[in-house]
């Protein structure tokens, strides 16, 4: 007909990608607000009552009790050890890691769950042997003592003025009396802090090793060539690690930790982002809490897998666990029925 307008296919075309792929998003968006519907019941009243995990959670019998803050300013915290003679607990927290330097951060915790004190300590190259921090150069008693100065190693043949079989038998006099010994060879002692250049200098241009002996609560320093290949080896000791509770499967109902119910808000790729709601308990006391945890979703007859960071920690020698969630942030769970566990 005269005065028609033609159809344009490639305008046509275009409409109708437009109205399938809006067909298709909407599809979506209707499959997931319904499968939101249909797979997340209400909340049970039982669970409005939960309280956010942190340092302000108590009920009339329990609390949870903020040890160490701060979660920006640590990049690791090490399971806690313990003294099993006098029940006081090591934390070590790593703040800072750097080709020159690292900042460790140490708390004491005595036996009631009271955190004493903590010492920081900037240098690398350090370790525990028992109770004591050590560093090739120095060492700490702090944790015996709550001494935060360094202490000196006492010297032995330090003008290298002994020789070989001189050498040895000081070794091993030294060794029969020590409780702890611990090797340190000569590239270690190279541009270590406090000690002259002049010594770093010698030590390294003769091969010096160095090996520390404690003897009576004091540590000697032995100065040697070849002191690696003397007889005896090592003595080193850790204190007691703090039996970790497995937390695999924290959707299976324990005397200790345990999620009773998850609340989905949110879905992801195969897996749920929701409220975990945890039994917290000690003894025959629960503290009710809550916090954000992903969960996978369930294949067959297999438990819910949790995705989280917690950590709980305790042994049958203690009277309260301690808790590391994933900031870092360490807690115990203390009763208040008593001032003192």
């Amino acid at each position: 007909m005269e005065g028609s307008k033609k159809r344009n296919p490639y305008k046509t075309n275009i409409i109708l990608l437009i109205l399938i792929s809006g067909l298709f998003m909407l599809s979506h968006v209707l499959f997931f607000a319904f499968r939101n519907t249909i797979d997340q019941p209400p909340l049970p009243g039982q669970y409005a009552g939960y309280l956010p995990l942190g340092a302000a959670a108590k009920s009339n019998a329990l609390e949870l009790k903020l040890l160490v803050g701060d979660p920006g300013e640590r990049r690791k915290l090490f399971p806690p050890l313990r003294d099993p003679k006098t029940g006081m607990i090591l934390l070590h927290a790593l703040q800072e890691e750097t080709n020159s330097t690292d900042v460790n951060v140490y708390y004491r915790i005595d036996a009631n769950g009271t955190l004493l004190d903590s010492l920081r300590v900037e240098d690398y190259d350090i370790s525990l042997n028992r109770e004591y921090i050590i560093h090739p150069d120095y060492y700490y008693s702090w944790f015996l003592d709550g001494s935060s100065g360094r202490q000196e190693y006492l010297p032995v043949n330090k003008d290298l003025k002994l020789g070989t079989e001189a050498l040895r038998q000081e070794y091993e006099a030294l060794y029969k009396k020590a409780t702890l010994v611990q090797f340190f060879g000569y590239q270690m002692l190279w541009g270590k802090n406090g000690v002259t250049e002049g010594d770093r200098r010698r030590f390294y241009d003769t091969k010096t090793d160095k090996v520390i002996f404690l003897i009576q609560n004091k540590w000697h320093a032995l100065f040697g060539k070849d002191l690696e290949g003397m007889p005896g080896g090592e003595k080193k000791a850790t204190l007691d690690s703090i039996k970790a509770l497995n937390l695999d499967r924290l959707g299976v109902p324990n005397p200790y930790l345990y999620v009773a119910n998850f609340h989905k808000e949110s879905q992801g790729y195969q897996e749920w982002n929701g409220m975990a709601y945890l039994n917290l308990m000690l003894g025959k006391d629960t503290l009710k809490l809550k916090t954000e945890m992903t969960v996978k979703e369930s294949e067959g007859e297999h438990p819910l897998n949790y995705h989280h960071q917690l950590q709980y920690f305790r042994d049958e020698t203690m009277s309260f666990p301690i808790i590391i969630n994933e900031n870092y942030q360490c807690y115990i769970l203390k009763s208040r029925s008593v001032k003192k566990l």
